[in-house]
């Protein structure tokens, strides 16, 4: 699997953090992720981000893996990733029509004051972004010319590392066909994306919102598609 091609290889810093970074982040509950992907994920990133602040650290690893499960999503159901890639009525780039993938832009500095701490995760998540988008390129993924440098022509580089903008943006497209699905059961997904992805991030816990994995576990895991009613 890529994902965990890139957490293997990714350089070593200290591993004494590791089993209390499992025992601290292993208390949240991750529906669309198997165990073993959340134990690895978090080893790995723990033992990568071993000199941070322990706060920053867990913070970097919990972000992780919230965006896994939001690309996990892209899988189920109406199944975002094929009609992204097949489907989208505005090809080729579709929503990639800028540097989306930037964690904190300039406009955000215009209109909020981050907190020390909201800085430097954007710091650490940026420096990762950098690695997950540098290691898709050696393993073969070509740059597509288009407003982000992150894209490729299978997609985006980035599957643990997009930015709070990137990862809950749901366009009016896929949007409908989740509601053509799910009917009613789509409306808190889609307001709780809507909402987390328009947030001004000011401290490290706007950078996710468990209200949006909650409202997914309802429509994915608790109810059946109309289709199959």
């Amino acid at each position: 699997m890529p994902i965990d091609t890139w957490l293997k290889n990714l350089p070593d810093d200290t591993a004494h953090s590791v089993q209390i970074d499992l025992e601290v982040l292993n208390t949240t509950p991750y529906p669309f992720l198997e165990a073993g992907q959340v134990a690895y994920q978090i080893e790995r990133l723990s033992s990568h981000l071993g000199s941070q602040p322990s706060h920053i650290r867990q913070a970097a690893i919990s972000y992780s893996l919230y965006v896994r499960q939001l690309d996990a999503l892209q899988e189920k159901g109406n199944n975002i990733r094929e009609i992204c890639a097949h489907d989208c009525q505005r090809p080729p780039i579709g929503c990639c029509n800028s540097e989306h993938h930037v964690i904190l832009s300039c406009s955000d500095f215009l209109i909020a004051r981050p907190t020390p701490n909201t800085l430097h995760l954007a710091h650490v998540l940026t420096t990762l972004q950098n690695l997950e988008h540098a290691h898709a390129l050696q393993q073969g993924r070509l740059p597509r010319p288009s407003c982000c440098s992150h894209l490729t022509a299978t997609g985006c580089t980035l599957r643990l590392l997009k930015s709070p903008r990137c990862i809950h943006y749901i366009c009016p497209q896929v949007a409908l066909a989740m509601i053509a699905t799910y009917g009613d059961n789509a409306a808190d997904f889609l307001a709780a994306m809507h909402d987390t992805g328009n947030r001004v991030i000011l401290t490290m816990k706007d950078f996710t919102n468990p209200e949006v994995i909650q409202a997914a576990a309802s429509m994915f895991l608790m109810e059946a598609p109309l289709a199959q009613s």
